[in-house]
Protein backbone atom coordinates (compact mmCIF):
# COMPACT_ATOMS: atom_id res chain seq x y z
CA UNK A 1 0.00 0.00 0.00
CA UNK A 2 1.31 3.08 -0.69
CA UNK A 3 2.77 5.08 1.97
CA UNK A 4 1.71 8.71 0.98
CA UNK A 5 -1.16 10.12 2.63
CA UNK A 6 -4.19 11.49 0.34
CA UNK A 7 -4.86 14.88 -0.11
CA UNK A 8 -7.40 15.63 3.05
CA UNK A 9 -10.96 16.68 1.31
CA UNK A 10 -13.39 19.32 2.70
CA UNK A 11 -16.89 18.36 3.63
CA UNK A 12 -19.53 21.02 4.13
CA UNK A 13 -18.34 24.15 5.39
CA UNK A 14 -16.35 23.30 7.84
CA UNK A 15 -15.49 19.68 8.21
CA UNK A 16 -11.90 18.34 6.89
CA UNK A 17 -11.28 14.67 6.24
CA UNK A 18 -8.91 12.53 4.92
CA UNK A 19 -7.15 9.15 5.77
CA UNK A 20 -6.50 7.69 9.14
CA UNK A 21 -5.40 4.94 10.41
CA UNK A 22 -5.82 5.41 13.78
CA UNK A 23 -9.34 6.17 13.88
CA UNK A 24 -9.64 2.28 12.17
CA UNK A 25 -7.81 1.63 15.62
CA UNK A 26 -9.41 3.42 17.76
CA UNK A 27 -13.46 2.73 16.72
CA UNK A 28 -12.01 -1.04 16.85
CA UNK A 29 -11.38 -0.46 20.83
CA UNK A 30 -14.49 1.50 21.17
CA UNK A 31 -16.46 -1.75 19.65
CA UNK A 32 -14.57 -3.64 23.08
CA UNK A 33 -15.61 -0.89 25.34
CA UNK A 34 -13.40 2.10 24.78
CA UNK A 35 -14.24 5.86 24.40
CA UNK A 36 -16.00 6.90 21.48
CA UNK A 37 -14.53 9.27 18.78
CA UNK A 38 -17.75 10.23 17.90
CA UNK A 39 -18.84 13.85 19.23
CA UNK A 40 -22.70 14.75 18.08
CA UNK A 41 -21.68 18.03 19.39
CA UNK A 42 -18.84 18.77 16.68
CA UNK A 43 -21.51 18.46 14.25
CA UNK A 44 -24.42 21.84 13.65
CA UNK A 45 -27.77 20.99 14.66
CA UNK A 46 -31.10 22.88 14.01
CA UNK A 47 -33.85 23.60 16.38
CA UNK A 48 -37.23 22.16 15.43
CA UNK A 49 -40.68 21.45 16.71
CA UNK A 50 -42.51 18.18 16.14
CA UNK A 51 -45.96 17.66 16.48
CA UNK A 52 -45.57 14.67 18.54
CA UNK A 53 -41.42 14.42 19.10
CA UNK A 54 -41.39 17.82 21.01
CA UNK A 55 -38.41 20.14 20.67
CA UNK A 56 -35.27 18.56 19.04
CA UNK A 57 -32.00 19.70 18.05
CA UNK A 58 -31.60 17.79 14.14
CA UNK A 59 -28.63 16.80 12.45
CA UNK A 60 -28.16 19.36 9.85
CA UNK A 61 -26.99 16.96 7.33
CA UNK A 62 -30.00 14.85 8.30
CA UNK A 63 -30.91 11.93 6.44
CA UNK A 64 -34.99 11.37 5.44
CA UNK A 65 -35.85 7.92 4.66
CA UNK A 66 -39.71 7.11 2.56
CA UNK A 67 -40.40 3.82 2.50
CA UNK A 68 -42.56 3.77 -0.45
CA UNK A 69 -43.57 0.13 0.16
CA UNK A 70 -42.80 -3.12 2.25
CA UNK A 71 -43.39 -5.68 -0.26
CA UNK A 72 -40.00 -7.12 -2.04
CA UNK A 73 -39.63 -9.61 -4.62
CA UNK A 74 -36.48 -11.24 -2.71
CA UNK A 75 -36.08 -12.98 0.39
CA UNK A 76 -32.38 -12.27 1.19
CA UNK A 77 -31.26 -14.87 3.88
CA UNK A 78 -29.45 -11.35 5.52
CA UNK A 79 -32.30 -8.80 5.18
CA UNK A 80 -31.55 -5.71 7.13
CA UNK A 81 -35.00 -4.35 7.24
CA UNK A 82 -35.65 -7.03 9.47
CA UNK A 83 -32.78 -7.45 11.44
CA UNK A 84 -33.27 -3.93 12.55
CA UNK A 85 -36.44 -4.77 14.40
CA UNK A 86 -35.03 -8.45 15.23
CA UNK A 87 -32.16 -6.38 17.50
CA UNK A 88 -35.07 -4.93 18.99
CA UNK A 89 -36.21 -8.52 20.02
CA UNK A 90 -39.62 -7.26 17.73
CA UNK A 91 -40.91 -9.30 14.39
CA UNK A 92 -40.99 -7.13 11.17
CA UNK A 93 -43.95 -6.12 11.26
CA UNK A 94 -45.25 -2.50 9.87
CA UNK A 95 -48.46 -1.12 9.77
CA UNK A 96 -49.90 0.15 6.20
CA UNK A 97 -52.33 3.15 4.48
CA UNK A 98 -53.94 0.75 2.18
CA UNK A 99 -55.64 3.73 0.17
CA UNK A 100 -53.08 4.76 -2.53
CA UNK A 101 -54.41 8.59 -2.42
CA UNK A 102 -54.24 8.81 1.64
CA UNK A 103 -50.52 7.50 1.16
CA UNK A 104 -49.86 10.33 -1.29
CA UNK A 105 -51.98 12.59 0.68
CA UNK A 106 -49.82 12.26 3.93
CA UNK A 107 -46.07 11.94 2.44
CA UNK A 108 -47.27 15.37 0.94
CA UNK A 109 -48.17 16.50 4.35
CA UNK A 110 -44.83 14.89 6.10
CA UNK A 111 -42.87 16.26 2.83
CA UNK A 112 -44.16 20.04 3.46
CA UNK A 113 -43.05 19.52 7.41
CA UNK A 114 -39.85 18.50 6.88
CA UNK A 115 -38.71 20.95 4.05
CA UNK A 116 -37.33 23.14 6.17
CA UNK A 117 -34.52 21.15 7.80
CA UNK A 118 -33.17 20.67 3.82
CA UNK A 119 -32.79 16.83 4.36
CA UNK A 120 -31.07 14.53 2.06
CA UNK A 121 -33.79 11.85 1.13
CA UNK A 122 -33.72 8.18 0.39
CA UNK A 123 -36.21 5.75 -1.10
CA UNK A 124 -36.59 2.16 0.33
CA UNK A 125 -38.63 -0.93 1.02
CA UNK A 126 -38.90 -3.78 0.40
CA UNK A 127 -38.34 -2.93 -3.44
CA UNK A 128 -39.31 0.14 -3.93
CA UNK A 129 -39.16 -0.05 -8.02
CA UNK A 130 -42.16 -2.27 -8.05
CA UNK A 131 -44.41 -0.26 -6.26
CA UNK A 132 -47.14 1.38 -8.84
CA UNK A 133 -47.29 4.29 -6.76
CA UNK A 134 -43.38 5.54 -6.93
CA UNK A 135 -43.09 7.80 -10.06
CA UNK A 136 -46.07 9.81 -7.81
CA UNK A 137 -43.72 9.66 -5.01
CA UNK A 138 -40.66 10.86 -7.03
CA UNK A 139 -43.24 13.43 -8.77
CA UNK A 140 -44.04 15.09 -4.97
CA UNK A 141 -40.42 14.71 -3.98
CA UNK A 142 -39.36 16.59 -7.20
CA UNK A 143 -41.71 19.45 -6.29
CA UNK A 144 -40.21 20.52 -3.27
CA UNK A 145 -37.13 20.36 -4.47
CA UNK A 146 -34.71 18.51 -1.97
CA UNK A 147 -31.00 18.50 -2.17
CA UNK A 148 -29.75 15.26 -2.42
CA UNK A 149 -31.84 12.23 -3.74
CA UNK A 150 -31.16 8.24 -3.13
CA UNK A 151 -32.62 5.28 -4.68
CA UNK A 152 -31.98 1.88 -2.98
CA UNK A 153 -32.94 -1.27 -5.14
CA UNK A 154 -31.95 -4.79 -5.98
CA UNK A 155 -32.63 -3.51 -10.08
CA UNK A 156 -35.65 -5.48 -11.08
CA UNK A 157 -38.03 -2.81 -11.36
CA UNK A 158 -35.56 -0.39 -12.91
CA UNK A 159 -36.41 -0.67 -16.85
CA UNK A 160 -39.85 -1.66 -16.19
CA UNK A 161 -42.65 1.00 -17.48
CA UNK A 162 -44.79 3.14 -15.56
CA UNK A 163 -46.37 6.29 -16.82
CA UNK A 164 -45.30 5.90 -20.07
CA UNK A 165 -41.08 5.21 -19.59
CA UNK A 166 -39.16 2.84 -17.80
CA UNK A 167 -38.95 3.41 -13.94
CA UNK A 168 -34.89 4.55 -14.52
CA UNK A 169 -36.29 6.96 -17.03
CA UNK A 170 -38.27 8.67 -14.27
CA UNK A 171 -35.47 8.71 -11.92
CA UNK A 172 -33.90 10.79 -14.22
CA UNK A 173 -36.45 12.87 -15.57
CA UNK A 174 -37.23 13.97 -11.61
CA UNK A 175 -33.56 14.57 -10.84
CA UNK A 176 -32.97 10.98 -8.47
CA UNK A 177 -28.65 11.72 -8.02
CA UNK A 178 -28.25 8.20 -6.36
CA UNK A 179 -28.80 5.09 -7.49
CA UNK A 180 -27.30 2.08 -4.80
CA UNK A 181 -28.69 -1.58 -6.55
CA UNK A 182 -27.52 -4.39 -4.05
CA UNK A 183 -25.91 -7.30 -5.31
CA UNK A 184 -23.86 -9.98 -4.09
CA UNK A 185 -22.21 -11.43 -6.82
CA UNK A 186 -21.73 -11.03 -10.30
CA UNK A 187 -22.84 -14.11 -10.92
CA UNK A 188 -26.51 -14.75 -11.80
CA UNK A 189 -26.67 -18.07 -10.42
CA UNK A 190 -25.22 -17.18 -7.30
CA UNK A 191 -26.91 -13.95 -6.71
CA UNK A 192 -30.57 -15.69 -6.87
CA UNK A 193 -29.96 -18.00 -4.48
CA UNK A 194 -28.62 -15.99 -1.42
CA UNK A 195 -31.20 -13.20 -2.43
CA UNK A 196 -33.88 -15.89 -2.57
CA UNK A 197 -36.22 -13.81 -5.91
CA UNK A 198 -39.42 -15.01 -6.05
CA UNK A 199 -40.06 -17.06 -9.14
CA UNK A 200 -42.51 -15.29 -10.67
CA UNK A 201 -40.76 -11.95 -10.41
CA UNK A 202 -38.82 -9.78 -12.36
CA UNK A 203 -34.96 -10.21 -11.75
CA UNK A 204 -31.96 -7.67 -12.96
CA UNK A 205 -30.16 -9.78 -15.14
CA UNK A 206 -26.07 -9.10 -15.75
CA UNK A 207 -26.94 -8.05 -18.99
CA UNK A 208 -30.62 -5.66 -17.83
CA UNK A 209 -27.40 -4.55 -15.43
CA UNK A 210 -25.39 -3.02 -17.74
CA UNK A 211 -28.17 -1.20 -19.85
CA UNK A 212 -29.26 0.48 -16.75
CA UNK A 213 -25.31 1.41 -16.20
CA UNK A 214 -25.23 2.49 -19.43
CA UNK A 215 -27.97 4.77 -18.71
CA UNK A 216 -26.38 6.32 -15.74
CA UNK A 217 -23.35 7.47 -17.69
CA UNK A 218 -25.42 9.19 -20.00
CA UNK A 219 -27.38 11.27 -16.99
CA UNK A 220 -26.74 12.84 -13.94
CA UNK A 221 -27.55 10.23 -12.11
CA UNK A 222 -25.10 8.55 -10.37
CA UNK A 223 -24.51 4.91 -9.64
CA UNK A 224 -22.94 2.34 -6.72
CA UNK A 225 -23.17 -1.15 -6.55
CA UNK A 226 -23.88 -2.32 -2.62
CA UNK A 227 -22.27 -5.56 -1.72
CA UNK A 228 -22.62 -7.67 1.69
CA UNK A 229 -19.58 -9.54 2.56
CA UNK A 230 -20.52 -13.00 3.14
CA UNK A 231 -18.41 -15.95 4.08
CA UNK A 232 -20.57 -18.42 0.98
CA UNK A 233 -20.21 -15.38 -1.05
CA UNK A 234 -17.56 -12.34 -1.09
CA UNK A 235 -15.20 -12.41 1.80
CA UNK A 236 -12.04 -11.36 1.16
CA UNK A 237 -9.82 -8.45 -0.88
CA UNK A 238 -9.38 -11.10 -3.22
CA UNK A 239 -12.93 -11.16 -3.87
CA UNK A 240 -13.58 -7.75 -3.76
CA UNK A 241 -11.30 -7.10 -6.72
CA UNK A 242 -12.97 -10.07 -8.53
CA UNK A 243 -16.27 -8.60 -7.82
CA UNK A 244 -14.92 -5.04 -9.05
CA UNK A 245 -13.35 -6.54 -12.17
CA UNK A 246 -16.20 -8.15 -13.32
CA UNK A 247 -18.76 -5.38 -12.46
CA UNK A 248 -16.27 -2.90 -14.34
CA UNK A 249 -16.66 -4.62 -17.63
CA UNK A 250 -19.99 -4.04 -17.55
CA UNK A 251 -19.52 -0.31 -17.00
CA UNK A 252 -19.99 -0.17 -13.23
CA UNK A 253 -16.84 2.30 -11.39
CA UNK A 254 -18.42 2.80 -7.84
CA UNK A 255 -19.21 0.34 -5.23
CA UNK A 256 -19.44 -0.32 -1.42
CA UNK A 257 -18.70 -3.15 0.38
CA UNK A 258 -21.00 -3.73 3.69
CA UNK A 259 -19.98 -5.74 6.66
CA UNK A 260 -23.17 -7.44 8.32
CA UNK A 261 -24.43 -4.98 10.94
CA UNK A 262 -24.01 -6.22 14.48
CA UNK A 263 -26.88 -6.33 16.51
CA UNK A 264 -28.39 -7.49 19.98
CA UNK A 265 -27.37 -11.20 20.16
CA UNK A 266 -30.54 -11.47 22.63
CA UNK A 267 -32.77 -10.72 19.25
CA UNK A 268 -35.25 -12.97 17.86
CA UNK A 269 -34.11 -15.97 17.08
CA UNK A 270 -34.63 -16.88 13.65
CA UNK A 271 -33.42 -17.72 10.12
CA UNK A 272 -31.79 -14.73 9.36
CA UNK A 273 -30.17 -13.98 12.02
CA UNK A 274 -28.78 -17.20 12.41
CA UNK A 275 -27.44 -16.89 8.84
CA UNK A 276 -26.06 -13.74 10.02
CA UNK A 277 -24.09 -15.61 12.89
CA UNK A 278 -22.93 -18.00 10.25
CA UNK A 279 -21.94 -15.48 7.57
CA UNK A 280 -20.46 -12.83 9.48
CA UNK A 281 -17.21 -11.27 8.22
CA UNK A 282 -15.03 -8.63 9.91
CA UNK A 283 -13.95 -5.83 7.83
CA UNK A 284 -11.49 -5.14 10.48
CA UNK A 285 -9.97 -7.94 8.78
CA UNK A 286 -9.79 -7.35 5.25
CA UNK A 287 -8.73 -3.79 5.60
CA UNK A 288 -5.50 -5.12 7.43
CA UNK A 289 -5.40 -7.08 4.19
CA UNK A 290 -5.82 -4.05 2.00
CA UNK A 291 -2.08 -3.22 2.86
CA UNK A 292 -0.97 -6.75 1.22
CA UNK A 293 -2.84 -5.02 -1.79
CA UNK A 294 -0.88 -2.27 -3.42
CA UNK A 295 -2.93 -1.38 -5.99
CA UNK A 296 -6.08 -0.43 -3.37
CA UNK A 297 -5.21 3.58 -2.48
CA UNK A 298 -6.62 4.50 1.00
CA UNK A 299 -8.55 7.83 -0.28
CA UNK A 300 -10.37 8.77 2.39
CA UNK A 301 -12.09 7.34 6.08
CA UNK A 302 -15.30 8.69 7.81
CA UNK A 303 -16.87 7.88 11.82
CA UNK A 304 -20.96 8.22 11.69
CA UNK A 305 -22.46 7.80 14.53
CA UNK A 306 -23.08 3.99 14.33
CA UNK A 307 -21.03 3.35 11.27
CA UNK A 308 -17.50 3.46 10.03
CA UNK A 309 -16.34 3.59 6.40
CA UNK A 310 -12.72 3.47 4.06
CA UNK A 311 -12.61 4.58 1.05
CA UNK A 312 -10.10 3.65 -1.61
CA UNK A 313 -9.09 4.10 -5.13
CA UNK A 314 -8.21 1.09 -7.31
CA UNK A 315 -8.15 1.45 -11.28
CA UNK A 316 -9.50 5.02 -11.34
CA UNK A 317 -12.47 3.21 -9.52
CA UNK A 318 -14.00 4.26 -5.93
CA UNK A 319 -14.35 1.20 -3.39
CA UNK A 320 -16.21 1.88 0.07
CA UNK A 321 -16.54 -0.54 2.69
CA UNK A 322 -18.71 0.21 5.66
CA UNK A 323 -19.47 -1.43 9.06
CA UNK A 324 -22.64 -0.59 11.47
CA UNK A 325 -23.22 -1.71 14.79
CA UNK A 326 -27.27 -1.04 16.09
CA UNK A 327 -25.67 -1.23 19.62
CA UNK A 328 -23.33 1.48 19.27
CA UNK A 329 -26.52 3.42 17.64
CA UNK A 330 -28.38 2.49 20.77
CA UNK A 331 -26.03 4.19 22.71
CA UNK A 332 -25.86 7.24 21.20
CA UNK A 333 -28.93 7.66 21.08
CA UNK A 334 -29.71 7.14 24.40
CA UNK A 335 -27.12 9.66 25.23
CA UNK A 336 -28.49 11.90 23.23
CA UNK A 337 -32.13 11.68 23.24
CA UNK A 338 -33.02 15.54 22.38
CA UNK A 339 -31.18 14.72 18.97
CA UNK A 340 -32.94 13.31 15.75
CA UNK A 341 -29.99 11.98 14.01
CA UNK A 342 -32.08 10.68 11.22
CA UNK A 343 -35.80 10.51 9.56
CA UNK A 344 -38.20 7.81 8.49
CA UNK A 345 -41.81 7.99 6.85
CA UNK A 346 -43.20 4.31 7.65
CA UNK A 347 -46.02 2.85 5.38
CA UNK A 348 -48.10 3.23 8.01
CA UNK A 349 -47.91 6.91 7.61
CA UNK A 350 -45.52 7.51 10.77
CA UNK A 351 -42.97 9.90 10.96
CA UNK A 352 -39.98 8.70 13.30
CA UNK A 353 -36.42 8.91 14.14
CA UNK A 354 -36.39 5.38 14.47
CA UNK A 355 -36.58 2.61 11.64
CA UNK A 356 -38.59 0.47 14.19
CA UNK A 357 -41.74 2.47 13.44
CA UNK A 358 -43.34 2.30 17.10
CA UNK A 359 -39.61 4.15 18.01
CA UNK A 360 -38.81 7.62 18.32
CA UNK A 361 -42.06 9.09 16.85
CA UNK A 362 -41.79 12.63 15.84
CA UNK A 363 -45.23 12.85 14.29
CA UNK A 364 -48.10 10.20 14.62
CA UNK A 365 -50.05 9.53 11.78
CA UNK A 366 -54.25 9.68 12.84
CA UNK A 367 -56.74 8.38 10.09
CA UNK A 368 -59.26 11.15 9.64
Amino acid sequence: MKSEQPDKIKVGASRIIGFDRQLRERRNLYKQGGSSDYDIGRYELLDYEFRDGGKKRVYKNVNFSVFVDDYCNADCKFCVAQLRYHHRNELYRKGHITDPDKYLMRLDEILQKVRPLDPSVSLTGGEPTLSPLLTEVLKLIDKYGFRKRTITTNGSGLLTVQDNDTVLNNLIRYHWDHLNISRVSPDDRINKAIMRYSADSTYCTMEMLREILAACRNSTLKHRLSCLLLKECVHDVAGIRQYVDVMSEYGADNFIFRELMDYDKLAVNTEKTDYCRQNKIRLYDIWHQFQEYPEFVPYLNLLGYYYYVEIYKYRNMTVASETADMNIQNLEKSAHPDVVYEMIFHTSGHLTGSWVETEEMLDRYEPK
